[in-house]
């Protein structure tokens, strides 16, 4: 990744925060490196749920839509890291209700982002 896709993945994981926060969500963790598994960009709670939100940004559609790149391989690094983070956490047999979002946000140059949160998406 270049600094400019590092400065635009993280501008588009603070809106996504800030976006989350408006909707009732409580951001636990964000960024959070699973050893060798991967990384949760952000881990929520809301309404009873622990949501594991994967967020996409993109300035143009050139490489198709932002909820393309979570495919089925990243699906699985995915909740492997939610299976480390929930033994981390000490959760044991008392998991809540999960959820595996996608947040993608299309960043315009004028700075204009549109935002598009697909709760339960996989």
């Amino acid at each position: 990744m270049t600094k400019a896709t590092d400065k635009l993945g993280a501008n588009g994981e603070d809106l996504a925060c800030s976006y989350l926060e408006e909707q009732g969500y409580t951001i636990l963790e964000r960024n959070l490196t699973c050893g060798r598994l991967g990384e949760l960009d952000i881990v929520a709670g809301r309404a009873g749920f622990l949501c594991f939100i994967e967020v996409k940004t993109r300035s143009s559609e050139l490489y198709g839509l932002p909820c393309e790149a979570v495919t089925k391989s990243k699906q699985k690094k995915l909740r492997r890291c939610a299976q480390y983070y929930l033994l981390k956490k000490g959760y044991g047999r008392k998991v809540p209700p999960i959820s595996f979002d996608i947040v993608e946000i299309y960043k315009q140059a004028d700075g204009t982002a549109y935002l598009r949160h697909l709760p339960h998406c996989f």
